[in-house]
């Protein structure tokens, strides 16, 4: 069973709209009208619905990517190692020789 893939950006399509939003009125203070029959508005819901797709593909990375992501944070693998075991055999029954 292998551990599950981190997210690497877990943010929501209505998180991206709402962050986007936040931001409206420091960097276009004479934009005021932030209803959804906006088109400013509608254009921010379609740039946070791409960012939403592009987020779920950069979180669907293949194992050699997110080895490499893994190898960018300092983190090393273990070299392969054959599997061991300690095992002990009990005979539920004594047996006779045929």
């Amino acid at each position: 069973m292998s551990l599950p893939s981190p997210s690497l950006d877990d943010r929501s399509f209505q998180e991206l709209v709402d962050e986007a939003k936040r931001r409206i009125p420091s960097l276009a203070p004479e934009w005021t009208d932030h209803n959804v029959s906006d088109p400013g508005v509608a254009i921010v819901e379609l740039f946070a619905w791409m960012t939403e797709s592009l987020l779920y593909r950069l979180n669907q990375v293949p194992d050699r990517m997110y080895v490499k992501f893994l190898e960018l944070m300092g983190v090393q693998l273990y070299a392969p190692a054959p599997a061991q075991a300690l095992l002990t055999f009990r005979l539920s029954a004594p047996q006779l020789e045929p």
